[in-house]
Order: C-alpha cells, then structure tokens, then sequence
C-alpha cells in the first residue's frame, strides 16, 4: 500500500480542522471560568503560555505518550507488514491525532457536565477520573470493534494480545486505561508547580 494523494490531504484536513475547532471552542463557546476565583486561580489565569488553557495544556502532554505508544504498538497491527512506510507514517499520524481528538472531545463533555474547563484541577479527583477513562476507553472498543470486525480497515497480528470477552487488542485497551490518569496527573502537577 502506498499513502496516495488524498490520504495526504485528509491528514492536512484534519490537522486543520482540529486546530480550528479548538481555537473557536477554547475562545467562544466554552464554559466560562467562575466568577469568584482563589487567589492561587487568579495567579494561575493571569499567566500566559500554553499552561493557562486546559485544552492545550492537555494536548501538549496528551501528544508524545499517545505518539509513543502508536509508534510502540503498531507492529501489532497488520498494517505495519502490509504497508509501505509513507502508509505506515500517515497510519501513525491518523491514530495518533484520532487518540488526540478523543482526549479532547471526553475532556469538553466533562467540561460541560462539571461546568467548568478547570474540572481538572477540582474535586472530585476520583470521579472525574474515572469517567474522563471510561468515556475515552468505551469509545476505543467501539473503535476496535467497529474497525477489526465490521470494516475490516484493520487487523491485528498474532503478537496483539487479546482482552478476553470484549475480544478486542491489549495495547489500545491499556493505552485509555493508563495515559488519561497519567495525563490528570501531569496537569496537576504542572498547574502547582506554577502557582507554587
């Protein structure tokens, strides 16, 4: 398989889109900070940079870990003996901005359900958590379902383990269940390192 034209346009597309919908979103329709904030929120919003925004702030860490593992798992899937590796590449940069526009799309829902964009850096931790997991894993087994079984638009080798009853590939399920805690935590820490 060779990455045509029109694979590279979708790539450039999406790169686009993504960018464009989270500028308008991150500027016009987001939830909007309360209006009584702590002293140590006040220092926070009034710096500039990438670590006053929650969404950027989340796909700046999100990209190298959801990066890593696609470069890590795909000899896992049979595109990676299939393909050439123009069609591997534009594989990896697809799942890779897919993984990214999931992470953003669960981290807006639970945005909107805890009425703020700061939910990551409120109580409850545990909850928020959990569902910002759940909702990202729930969608990737649909994902694998739907792209494994139905479409058939991928496969995996003999080397994927498998996760028994869901029938569906080890490393993506392990990927929802440990980067978005991770990311959390990240986000935590890097928001007390610069209100510290």
């Amino acid at each position: 398989m060779h990455i045509s034209w029109l694979e590279i346009v979708e790539i450039s597309l999406f790169t686009l889109l993504v960018t464009l919908v989270l500028i308008l979103l991150v500027r016009c329709f987001m939830v909007r900070r309360p209006v009584i904030l702590t002293t140590a929120e006040m220092n926070t919003s009034n710096k500039g940079g990438w670590q006053s925004q929650p969404e950027i702030q989340l796909l700046m860490l999100a990209l190298p870990l959801h990066l890593l593992w696609e470069v890590a798992q795909f000899p896992l899937y049979t595109v990676w003996h299939e393909g050439d590796w123009s069609y591997i590449l534009y594989g990896l940069v697809h799942c890779t901005l897919g993984d990214l526009l999931i992470m953003l799309s669960v981290f807006w829902l639970l945005a909107m359900s805890n009425r703020t964009r700061d939910w990551v850096y409120r109580s409850p931790v545990i909850l928020n958590v959990f569902l910002f997991t759940a909702l990202g894993l729930s969608y990737t087994i649909y994902s694998e379902i739907l792209n494994t079984r139905i479409t058939q638009t991928w496969g995996y080798t003999e080397l994927m383990p498998i996760v028994p009853f869901i029938e569906v590939g080890g490393m993506p399920f392990m990927q929802w269940v440990l980067i978005p805690p991770v990311l959390i935590w990240l986000m935590r820490l890097l928001r007390s390192r610069t209100v510290a």
